[in-house]
């Protein structure tokens, strides 16, 4: 069965949760943009350098006008790689959750979750289509279009655009296989292929629980352990 939980939910519910959690030989969740909202990160709606997110992430942007693309990358890099893990992140990284997450923002490494698998890529690097060198991201600042160092071609950022390949989806399913308890948090999973995997957890029998509100404080009330 899948079913949301909120802090309105009876203490008997949210108890036998916390029992699930502490009886999870392997506790998996699955994260989205919802999840970072507390540590202050842009939703697709917002606008940074006069860009939404939303044109942003198209590769119409980059393909046309990567210098755009890049003034507008530097101010998210600048906000984002300041932003903290709030107490969902902590949470997940305390109960050793294992974590496939669609966001780049990188908090989920920030928090001490040892297993993530970002399935967007991140912020943090910058990929080169000639040599397929991966540089840091601080190339960013060197210039207003960043090139490789390498062969000179223009850099791509570490993630991936509207309608590109996702990564690390494999991996994902061979999680999803292993899973006894199962957390969405933050995203309502539309998007294929990450939508499958909750279906498979349901396949298997398992229970999907999904967090779509309040995740700062509902997610470490139920990850709470004794």
């Amino acid at each position: 069965m899948q079913y949301e939980v909120t802090l309105a939910d009876s203490p008997s519910r949210l108890a036998r949760i916390q029992a699930a959690v502490r009886q999870a030989a392997f506790p998996l969740a699955i994260t989205g943009a919802g999840i970072s909202v507390a540590s202050g990160v842009p939703l697709l709606a917002d606008c940074v350098a006069g860009v939404t997110l939303a044109e942003f992430f198209r590769p119409h942007l980059f393909n046309c006008d990567p210098g755009r693309f890049y003034d507008a990358y530097r101010r998210i890099l600048q906000h984002w790689r300041t932003a903290q893990p709030n107490s969902a992140h902590r949470a997940l990284a305390a109960a050793r959750f294992h974590v496939v997450t669609q966001n780049i923002d990188g908090l989920h490494r920030d928090a001490g979750t040892a297993h993530v698998l970002e399935l967007h890529g991140n912020l943090r690097e910058l990929r080169c289509p000639g040599c397929t060198q991966v540089y840091q991201s601080q190339l960013v600042w060197r210039a207003r279009v960043p090139h490789c160092p390498t062969c000179g071609a223009v850099l791509r950022p570490g993630f991936s655009l509207e309608g590109e390949p996702i990564r690390h989806f494999s991996r994902a399913v061979d999680w999803m296989g292993r899973a006894d308890f199962v957390l969405v948090i933050g995203t309502q999973l539309e998007m294929e292929p990450v939508r499958r995997l909750p279906q498979m957890a349901l396949h298997r029998g398992l229970d999907v629980i999904e967090v779509n509100r309040d995740a700062e404080e509902l997610v470490p009330f139920i990850l709470k352990r004794g």
